[in-house]
């Protein structure tokens, strides 16, 4: 019923005896494995039945005390009442009297609490072993709340991974404090029972508990699991408590890249604030992690081996991300891609981020990033051209006619035959001199002809300058050299202002980053940008981008700016390196 690990934290190397060799019931003590504060745990021999078993002794201080006595033979009762494979049996119960105490008989978990499993580990699992273990605490308390119990005191302490066998067991255990839903006389007015760390919004107000309350206790734990640290720490139980009813934390994956999307989703579910937000009960997050836990097992068949990946992590947790770091890594890319190809842009670089924490430099990974800069990027100029060709239409056409209007009326200038071969230049230098001669120009305005040489009947005009005569009908001499307005001017670009370059990233890919109005992604690279003040963006996949800050950008540099976690959670800007 509690951990019987060497070393685990509550075993007794002082040399505490207590009740050890002394016989209790017809339970010999043979060691103490736990304590509490409502109860000690011993390891004692069933000569009956000749097996270990593990006895809770409520402590002797509490023996009159009727509510706390109440609450000792309730937790006898709802454990009794449910049978399930992640639910520690009980075998017996003793109400104590005579000179002796209460004790529950349990079976003997030979394993370390969930609380030394995350230590073991350096203080958080592999998400796909966390959802696994979650999994299995959830079918235990769906299995409760079947029955009306809701335990109310979910935490790594009260959860226990068995060892006994080739692989491992994952137990609920201490059912203490949990209550019948019909029943809320184990709720002591204006008390709270239970972890502050752990508890529902309405548990630390002293409000109306249900299976939610649960799921919020569970969906803290899974997040505690993943990131090494509670979604709502503190300095204090009221700091703690205080976080809780604010209701802000950082997302899983913005603490660890390698959270997917879909096991994301489950754990913010569970954090709802509300109740009736979250899951309904425990069968409902069982059911959604174990769509997490199939997927993974898909694509990793070492996860397939539930018990063994969770042995795994005990004995080699460092070992196990390894093994599992490629497999895991490649079934994100492939699920990138189907997301590229529907479009969803903001997930796929999500399960791109999540290859990379797993495989740094995984090409598949690198490969599908670079070819979203590259449609990124090509869809901006896309959207610029288009933008170009609808306004600049009917320049474009003005253009088109103006180039063609000068081809046609610089043929007659040129006196050739269309059988004769075409010279390689204009015989400019043979036309008659009176055709320059500047007096008859400024004597004899042309007429209509004028205006024609400008339209588009400019080439029937010029066609009838005579090209034999010596000297041409003054007409003639005044619209042959008139000369067609040139183009008009191409449109240029304003002045060249001063640019530079600037490439964003974010810390341990937890979010991706964007300059200005551009799009994000996990790595962008952007030329030619104005130098001045820039907005520096950070945005997490299924959510709204969030500014990091504004950085000051000098001509001619290029610097590397990161997007970092601030103390509170939110992205702020590091120094650029």
């Amino acid at each position: 019923m509690t951990s019987t690990e060497p070393g685990e934290s509550g075993a007794v190397p002082d040399g505490r005896v207590g009740l050890v060799g002394k016989t209790l019931g017809r339970y010999r003590i043979a060691a103490e494995v736990g304590r509490g504060g409502m109860a000690t745990v011993y390891r004692a021999f069933d000569p009956q039945l000749q097996r270990d078993v593990a006895l809770k002794v409520m402590h002797g201080a509490f023996t009159g005390r009727g509510d706390i006595e109440k609450r000792f033979r309730r937790e006898a009762q709802a454990v009794a009442a449910l049978k399930h494979d992640s639910i520690v049996d009980v075998f017996d119960y003793a109400p104590g009297g005579d000179g002796e105490p209460a004790y529950i008989v349990s079976e003997l978990v030979q394993g370390p609490t969930l609380r030394g499993l995350l230590e073991r580990a350096g203080g958080r699992l592999v998400p796909e072993v966390a959802a696994i273990i979650a999994a299995r605490v959830a079918a235990a308390l769906g299995a409760a709340h079947a029955r009306g119990i809701v335990h109310r005191d979910v935490k790594p302490d009260n959860v226990m991974i068995d060892l006994a066998g080739a692989g491992a067991r994952v137990l609920l255990t201490d059912f203490g404090i949990a209550r019948m839903t019909e029943d809320d006389t184990m709720t002591a007015t204006g008390s709270i029972l239970g972890s502050p760390a752990y508890m529902s919004p309405e548990q630390a107000k002293s409000g109306t508990i249900g299976p939610p309350s649960d799921v919020f206790s569970l969906g803290v734990t899974l997040y505690q699991m993943i990131t090494g640290r509670p979604p709502f720490p503190g300095k204090d139980p009221i700091a703690v408590i205080a976080a809780i009813l604010g209701g802000e934390f950082p997302r899983p994956s913005q603490l660890d890249a390698r959270v997917g999307p879909e096991l994301e989703q489950v754990i913010l579910r569970c954090l709802k604030r509300a109740p009736e937000e979250r899951f309904a009960d425990g069968a409902a997050v069982a059911a959604a992690l174990r769509a997490v836990v199939e997927a993974s097992a898909a694509a990793v068949p070492k996860l397939g081996d539930e018990g063994g990946a969770v042995r795994a992590a005990h004995d080699d947790a460092a070992a196990l991300a390894r093994a599992i770091g490629a497999p895991v890594a490649e079934a994100a890319v492939v699920k990138a891609r189907g997301h590229v190809r529907r479009g969803e842009l903001s997930r796929a670089l999500a399960q791109i981020n999540r290859a990379l924490a797993y495989e740094p430099g995984h090409r598949g990974a690198e490969a599908l990033l670079s070819t979203i800069s590259s449609r990124r990027r090509w869809v901006r100029v896309a959207g610029i051209a288009g933008a170009v060709v609808v306004a600049g239409g009917a320049v474009a056409g003005v253009r088109a006619w103006r180039a063609r209007s000068a081809v046609v009326s610089a043929a007659p200038i040129a006196a050739v035959p269309a059988s004769a071969p075409r010279p390689a230049k204009p015989p400019v230098a043979v036309a008659p001199a009176p055709l320059v001669a500047p007096a008859p120009v400024a004597v004899a305005p042309p007429p209509a002809p004028v205006k024609r040489a400008r339209g588009k009947h400019a080439a029937p005009s010029a066609a009838i300058v005579p090209t034999v005569a010596p000297t041409p009908e003054p007409a003639a001499i005044v619209a042959a050299p008139e000369p067609t307005p040139p183009p008009a001017p191409e449109p240029r670009a304003p002045a060249a202002t001063p640019i530079a370059g600037i490439t964003l990233r974010a810390r341990e890919g937890f979010c991706s980053p964007s300059l200005d109005d551009r799009p994000a992604a996990l790595r962008p690279i952007y030329e030619g940008v104005p130098v001045g003040s820039h907005q520096i963006f950070c945005t997490l996949p299924g959510a709204p981008r969030v500014l990091a800050g504004t950085y000051e950008l000098r001509a001619g540099t290029h610097p590397n700016v990161i997007v970092v976690p601030g103390a509170d959670g939110r992205p702020t800007l590091a120094r650029p390196e």
